[in-house]
Parts: C-alpha cells; structure tokens; sequence
C-alpha cells in the first residue's frame, strides 16, 4: 500500500518527542506491520474468499503517518505561513507529492489490467471494466462501486472486477485530500495558537469525526452494507482514529513489558479477525474496530527494546523487504487472481495455484517497483518544482484515461456497425411467425455484440420526483419509482411492480403505452420480490421485505387502474412457482377495485448462454431446456377465484416450443441466466401488445361490478395523501 507522508527527522516539540517510538523517524515496524497486513489481504483473497481486515489496518497507518507529519509542521510553525495563500500553496505542494508518487503504478497497473482483461474476460465485461477504469485512475472508484452495486463480498472471484481492490485506494487518495484541507484551515483559523495546543485542537476535529464517521457507519451498515463497504463516510472514523494515535502516542509513557504485551495482543488479533468475525455480513460497522484497535496496540507497542517484542517479527528481512514493494504487491495480485479463475472457470484457487499465483504476483510487484516506482522516485525532473510534479501527474492520469476512452468508444463503434442492416438481418421474433421467410445475410452478426450484451437493459424512463413532484413518492421508494410513458390526462394508469425481471419488460411497455395515451409507472428493485418466497436464487432480507411493504402501500394510496406484477418465481429445471405472498397482494389489489395483471416469471437457466457459446463456438449450439412447460402460468387458476385479475405469460417468446436457443433471428435473447436483452423484447411488439390487450379486456370484463376507474380527463394523483 502506499506511503503517503513524508516521515522527516521531527526537531524538538510537543508532538514527537516524549517516547522513544515516537522519536525515530524512520520506524520499520510499520513498514512490517503494512507488510502482514499484506500478507493476510493476499492469503484470504486467494485462498479463502473473505474479508480479513488487513485493509483497515492500512487505512490506520495511513493516517497515522500522515497525521504525525502535519502535526509536527503546525507545532513547529512550518506548516502554513500567513495569508490563505501560504496555505492553498502547502495544500497543493503536498498533493503533488503525494500523487506524483502513487499515480505511476497506479497508471501502468491500469494500462496492464486492460489489456489482461482483452485476453483473459469474457468480451461483455469489456465496456464495464473498461468504464471502471476511469473510476480507478480518478481515485472514483469506492463511488462507482456504489452507484454500479458492486457486491464486494461476491462468493465467485472468477465473475469479479480486475479493478475491484482499488476501492480502498480510491478512499485512501480522498482522505489525502480532505486531512490536509481539515489541518492547514485549522493552522490558518488558530494561527500561532495552534502551536502550542495542536494536539489538542486537532484531537478535538478527530474525535469529532470519529464518533460522527462510527455512528454513520453502524447504521448505514445496518441498512445497506453492500454499499456502505465503499463509502468514504462509512470509513473517516478509521482514519480518525489513526490520527488519534498518531497525536497522543508521544505522551503515551508505558513500560517496555506492557507495550511488547499490547504489541502481540494487537499482532495476534490483527491476524485471527478475518477466521473469528463474521466480517462478510458486518464490515465495516462497529466490527472494525477489531482490526483498527488492533493496529493501533502494534502502533504504540513501537520498539520495546526488549528481547520478545513485536518488533523482532516485524523488523524481520523479509516482512521489510516485503514491504518495500507492498504498494505494487496490492495493486498486481487481484487483477492477477481474477484472470487465472476467469480462464479455469473457478470460485477460488486451490492452494498450490495460490502459492504460485502470489509468488508471480510478487515478481511483477518487485519488477514493477525496481523497474517504474523507484526510477520516477529518483528523476530530479519531477522533484524540481510543484508544475514538474503536477505535470508527471497529469501523464500518468493522461496514460490511463486514454486506452479507456478509447477502447469504449472502439466498443461503441463496433456495436454499431454490426447494426447497420439490422432492420434486414436482426429481426429477432419476426421469425416465430409460421410464415416467416428470412431474406437478410447467411453470415450476419448477432446483436448486441458480447461487448455490449451485459448493457443491453431497459430504460426504465424518468424518475417520478423529475416529472411530478406533488405524487408525494415515499423517500424509501424514490429511486425505485420512474415513469416509463407519462401522460397529464391519461386514459389508463398502470403501475409495474417488480424487481429486474419486471424490470426488462418496460421495454416493450413504453411503446404500447404511448400509443395508447396510458401512464405506466415502474416500481422496481433489482432481487426484490413483492413477499417471501423459496428460491434460492434469491435472499429476502430485511431490505426487500421493507420495500415490498412500503411500495405496496404506495400503490393502495396512488389508486391506479391496473397493476401489472410479477406473481411467480423460477429456478432451473423447477418449475415455475407463485410466490408465497402472491395471492395476498391480489387479493388486496382486487379488493382495493385495483385490476391485476400477474406475469409469469422468465425461465432461468442453469448455464449462461455466452458461457456455452465460450466453450462451443456458436448460438446454434447452446439451445437450452428450461425444465418446464413454459406456456403454464400459475396464477391462471386464480382468475375465477379474484374478479379484476388475469394471468399474463411470455415465456414461449424466449424459449418457443420449449426450447431456449442462444438467438432468435440473429438476435441474443438472455444475456445473463435470467435476463432478456432489451434488443430482443423491442421485436415482441407483435405478440406483446396483442397479449397484454387481451388480458387487460379479461380484468375489465371480469371486474365490472367492482371496477376502479380514474375518469378520462382526471389526474391519478387524486388518491395519494
């Protein structure tokens, strides 16, 4: 990981000099302490999959190192001359610094971590990966996992991102920033008063931060903790703490015996979190403390000069020598991992393949720090000014950025040339029709290309909040509510509900619905279904059984004419089962006079298609069983049971005659094991719309006694409170 500070001689002063730790400028425990930190980041993601907490001791030493530094500036009146522009020029001197030392390795690992993922990755992951990489170079990265839902605890390694280590850089790099800001402005508001009470100024920021960051962080772990394992927000209280140690350690005076006690409590710790907690469900949260308390003990353990300190496993060769190239270490063995089980199609390396995989992974790292981080470390060029520094920076920025932008738009041009004829090649379910003659090219391509195939989703349209305010959406269901087709003076309101599988179907919604003057509103969240349910495919936790509750009762407030839900659930080769809650919400829908439509969920299938197209050559030889009859819904034998409901089934559209094929009409049907592309359902125009006409007459004829209609010219908003 990197060293972000400058560790200079610290000259006589309040904040360095009262132990003999705190004296030493250069402390080589740290450096063996990054190392087995290291160490056990390695050793868990290739051997055992978990989460072993040796980032957060990275994040710990981190702001500890950078910390002690600036506080010794602020007391020694160094940091920050008079004037707010004293300080703007400490800010920048520092960031350059700082980033012309990380960006090089960063940007060569980028530049390589592309083109192993044009060898090695499957070619849909290409436009993802390549997008991530702008992300990763821009020290974005923690955020574009968030807003991409990036699952960090993901049990199959071989399906994860090359890219995915550097969230924790990304944080690192944010707090390069935010820590020298929240110093320089506090030495420039307090001026000289700062010198003599910098730790006591500085300790009362921190301590701020840390109960403000810690409390955030237990609740939004509580809530969303896929999310909040990248948030910055979720994190300052670790580097809070860091900081904490690194301005109280000098004042700090134990005995040598306690501090080699606390040293090994803290190592011993450090080392057994990752196999004793249950890090995979709680991190971050109050359950990094574990790690981060623990560093801290190994910390102010130091040097205990005596013969069974820590120190004697730390200061070892080969943890000091491990840790002159732990930067480069970190940054190479992922992507190294992910390309070896994306090519044997494995969830994890056995521990033969792991021991080689981290011994090449330490080669390159070695070759890369001899080879680039030392040489530009060593250039007098970049070291002459601030512009030369800055300048070194923005070519390795340039030097990432570049093949990115590149290969997408490479991606986006390839996508559409092979569209050029589509209207004669790729006519999709054009040819399900009996009388269907094929007059386009033998050779066409299928769309999407692979490269495009996993961005090949439905546009869910506008957020309702954009396009009318006063619907008085709940804040739980803000972002799950967007108006595929919208109308002021409808003549039917349908509200979609649903999770992705719903989701896919808007596709072919938004045409009709526009054709036919309707509002459609999709209430959508992706693995959320509308009550319980026994598929494994899926874990109903409190999130999703939160959301079902509260966005059906949204619907019952917004009184729409029909609601249009998804009543049933698949697994491969099972068949298709209604969800246990299903009858439950039509029952209450119907007996609110709301219509409803229940579809018939889309088969899953045991293999990828593009997965057997990987191992077979073509479309043509990855038909597909579901293990079903597709043409049977469920929910039918409920239509005589609810006046207001009917059955809707599309099934036999992706999988005709019980079969799935990988294409129809030169056009890619699933694009994972259970989501239809979006190019495929734009040509069910035809059997889509006829369908779904047709069970809207069954509700209406079938609910007449009790029907619920929002007269033409009045607004479906009249309901909602």
């Amino acid at each position: 990981m990197p060293r972000p500070a400058s560790e200079t001689k610290p000259a006589t002063g309040t904040i360095a000099t009262v132990t003999r730790s705190a004296e030493r400028a250069w402390r080589p425990e740290i450096q063996g302490l990054r190392a087995l930190a290291l160490l056990l980041v390695a050793a868990y993601h290739f051997w055992f999959g978990r989460v072993s907490g040796g980032v957060d001791v990275f994040l710990l030493i981190s702001a500890f190192l950078l910390t002690g530094s600036f506080a010794r500036k602020i007391e020694q009146g160094k940091l920050v001359g008079p004037g707010t522009w004293s300080g703007v020029k400490t800010l920048v001197a520092y960031w350059v610094h700082v980033f012309k030392r990380l960006l090089p390795l960063a940007s060569i690992t980028v530049v390589l971590t592309l083109l192993g993922t044009y060898f090695f990755i499957p070619a849909e992951r290409w436009l993802s990966i390549a997008d991530e990489a702008k992300a990763v170079i821009l020290y974005q990265h923690n955020n574009w996992s968030i807003e991409n839902a990036v699952d960090y605890y993901a049990a199959d390694t071989s399906l994860a991102s090359p890219f995915r280590h550097f969230w924790s850089l990304s944080v690192q790099g944010q707090i390069y920033v935010l820590w020298p800001v929240l110093m320089v402005a506090l030495a420039l508001v307090l001026g000289k008063r700062i010198r003599g009470s910098a730790r006591w100024a500085l300790s009362g920021a921190f301590a701020a931060l840390f109960v403000l960051s810690l409390s955030h962080s237990i609740e939004v772990t509580a809530a969303n903790q896929q999310a909040a394992y990248f948030e910055t927000e979720a994190r300052l209280w670790e580097f809070a703490l860091g900081s904490l140690v690194a301005l109280w350690l000098p004042v700090l005076k134990l005995p040598p015996l306690v501090r080699a006690v606390l040293g090994w409590v803290g190592i011993a710790a450090i080392i057994s979190c990752g196999f004793i907690l249950d890090v995979n469900g709680t991190f971050p949260g109050y359950v990094a403390l574990w790690p981060t308390l623990a560093a801290s003990l190994v910390i102010i353990a130091g040097d205990t000069g005596t013969r069974f300190g820590p120190e004697k496993l730390l200061t070892a060769k080969p943890l000091l020598a491990l840790g002159g190239f732990s930067y480069a270490l970190y940054l190479v063995h992922w992507p190294i991992l992910v390309f070896y089980l994306a090519q044997t199609h494995q969830q994890k390396a056995g521990f033969w393949a792991g021991l080689g995989l981290l011994l090449l992974s330490g080669v390159i790292a070695w070759a890369l720090t001899q080879l680039v981080e030392k040489p530009l470390r060593d250039w007098a060029l970049p070291n002459r000014s601030v512009a030369a520094g800055l300048l070194t920076g923005l070519i390795c920025v340039g030097l990432a950025l570049g093949p990115s932008y590149a290969w997408q738009s490479s991606i986006y041009r390839q996508a559409e040339q092979a569209e050029a004829n589509r209207t004669l090649n790729n006519v999709g379910a054009a040819v399900l029709q009996p009388d269907y003659e094929y007059t386009g090219e033998e050779d066409a391509p299928v769309i999407p290309i692979r490269a495009v195939l996993d961005a090949d989703w439905a546009d869910l349209g506008t957020a309702c909040t954009d396009v009318t305010p006063e619907l008085a959406v709940p804040d739980s269901l803000v972002g799950d509510c967007t108006y595929v087709a919208y109308s002021p003076q409808p003549s039917r309101t349908i509200v979609a509900w649903g999770n992705s599988h719903m989701q896919m179907w808007m596709t072919a919604m938004r045409p009709l619905a526009q054709a036919q003057g309707w509002t459609v509103i999709a209430l959508t969240r992706p693995g959320c279904f509308l009550g319980k349910t026994d598929n494994t495919a899926y874990a109903s936790g409190f999130e999703c059984d939160t959301w079902a509750a509260d966005s059906a009762a949204f619907i019952q407030k917004l009184a729409p004419d029909t609601v249009l839900l998804q009543g049933t659930t698949s697994e491969p080769n099972l068949p298709d089962t209604p969800l246990l809650d299903a009858e439950i919400r039509i029952a209450e829908l119907t007996g609110a006079g709301i219509q409803v439509l229940g579809l018939r969920d889309t088969p899953r299938m045991e293999t990828m298609h593009k997965d057997c197209m990987d191992a077979f050559g073509t479309a043509d030889d990855c038909v597909m069983s579901p293990g079903q009859d597709v043409t049977v819904n469920p929910l039918s034998s409920l239509e005589e049971t609810y006046p207001g409901f009917a059955a809707l089934n599309f099934s036999d559209l992706i999988c005709p005659e019980n079969s799935c094929p990988a294409s129809i009409g030169n056009i890619y049907t699933y694009f994972d094991y259970d989501h239809i592309t979006a190019t495929y359902i734009e040509t069910l125009g035809p059997y889509f719309d006829p369908r779904l006409l047709e069970a809207l007459g069954k509700a209406d004829a079938s609910s007449q006694a009790h029907s619920h209609v929002v007269p033409a010219g009045s607004s479906p908003y009249e309901a909602v409170e």
